[in-house]
């Protein structure tokens, strides 16, 4: 089974203030604050990446956290982006249920 790639949804405008993440999602014109741990999250998904990819990147930051809770929050976090819109999710180079 090939591991799902996560990536930014182009048309999401991104502005930063002073070290805060806001998005606006085109469709709804909906306004995101991003957190800085989120934001951290959007960052990476500059390039396509893996949620396993992405849930060690966080544990090497946060080794105390532990890597179940730092794996099923980066899940929760990346479902949230792709049902806000907000980012996509790949298979094979292809946006998922396109």
């Amino acid at each position: 089974m090939v591991e799902s790639r996560l990536v930014r949804n182009p048309a999401v405008s991104e502005t930063v203030v002073d070290d805060e993440t806001f998005l606006v999602e085109p469709a709804s014109q909906e306004v995101f604050y991003l957190d800085p741990v989120t934001s951290a999250l959007w960052r990476l998904l500059a390039e396509p990446r893996s949620e396993t990819e992405l849930s060690a990147l966080f544990a090497a930051a946060f080794p105390d956290a532990g890597s179940d809770r730092i794996g099923r929050d980066i899940a929760a976090a990346t479902d949230e982006l792709v049902a806000r819109g907000l980012a996509l999710r790949l298979i094979s180079n292809e946006v998922a249920g396109i």
